[in-house]
């Protein structure tokens, strides 16, 4: 079956598949993120690709076909001379713009909780085939050490605050808004949220998925849960997501930030433009029963829209 606890997904595939790992790392307020990842068109040609993210800009890589192997054992990914796995990173990569070398490893993992019902984030949406696309949140939080040199300026991600997860299939969705974050007001509160249009056996349907840690506490907000999108409304430069599961409402409040440009896979193909905040600002409010039991802002959150979820115009 096709669950996240593959740790690659593509040794079969001949057309239309891509899969990619997203590796965040903060420190202060500064965040760097590493995107490795393979895509197939419909031809069968593929595409070997490492994305970078930070404040500044965004760059991508392209690698030959054979710079990239993968040990499921070690749950590693090697492209060229590049390194990726659930312990750490390894990269050398350099063009006319950005030079980066170094090493940061990964520590006290924080997963997600996990069940047969649930065995990843995707619920048993995670034992279907046929899905477009797949999510799986490897990391909600993990502590960094190590450096990298930044266009040979050395960044000591010493006490740094990391993130891993990674999507597969054959095309991202065609709507949806993504937002990451685990740098709050208090310590130990890390953040998932992701809501997109989902095409399902000849339909569509707005589908859900958000993870809420507080210390050992986790709230799992998902439409496999019964969740839903309450009200999305854009106020100045806010967007404001309110999710109803049960008892409980979330308010999501993010500073919609311009983005940098990345490339995003449609049949395969990285091909699709989209545009990504490395780092802005959201609030959270958690009610139960209408009573607030939460409330905190975060810094340095990552943040992706595409057009208008289904059913919400903003």
């Amino acid at each position: 079956m096709l669950t996240t606890d593959r740790f690659f997904h593509g040794h079969d595939k001949q057309t239309a598949f891509f899969e990619g790992w997203y590796h965040k790392h903060q420190i202060g307020e500064e965040v760097y993120a590493f995107i490795p990842g393979l895509s197939i068109q419909e031809d069968g040609t593929k595409e070997v690709f490492i994305q970078v993210i930070n404040h500044e800009g965004a760059h991508y890589f392209s690698f030959p076909e054979t710079d990239f192997q993968v040990s499921e054992k070690e749950r590693k990914v090697t492209i060229g001379d590049n390194i990726f796995s659930e312990a750490g990173i390894q990269v050398s990569l350099k063009n006319n713009d950005l030079q980066v070398q170094g090493a940061v490893k990964y520590n006290d993992h924080k997963p997600i909780q996990r069940t047969r019902y649930a065995p990843s984030i995707m619920g048993p949406f995670s034992y279907l085939s046929f899905m477009e696309c797949y999510h799986g949140v490897l990391s909600m939080s993990h502590s960094l050490e190590g450096t990298l040199y930044w266009n040979e300026e050395p960044i000591d991600f010493t006490n740094g605050i990391g993130y891993l997860e990674k999507d597969w299939g054959t095309s991202f969705p065609a709507a949806y808004i993504w937002v990451q974050c685990n740098s709050f007001d208090a310590p130990d509160v890390r953040f998932f949220f992701s809501a997109a249009d989902i095409p399902f056996a000849g339909f569509a349907f707005l589908g859900t998925i958000c993870v809420l840690q507080v210390g050992s506490q986790e709230y799992r907000f998902a439409t496999y849960h019964g969740a839903k999108i309450h009200d999305v409304k854009r106020t100045e430069d806010r967007l404001v997501i309110q999710l109803k599961q049960k008892q409980w409402l979330l308010t999501i409040e993010v500073l919609t930030k311009e983005g940098h440009s990345l490339l995003a896979p449609s049949i395969g193909q990285m091909n699709r433009i989209i545009r990504e905040s490395a780092s802005t600002e959201i609030a959270l409010t958690l009610l139960e029963n209408g009573q607030e039991i939460l409330r905190q802002t975060g810094t340095s959150a990552g943040f992706e829209e595409v057009a208008n979820l289904r059913g919400f115009h903003y």
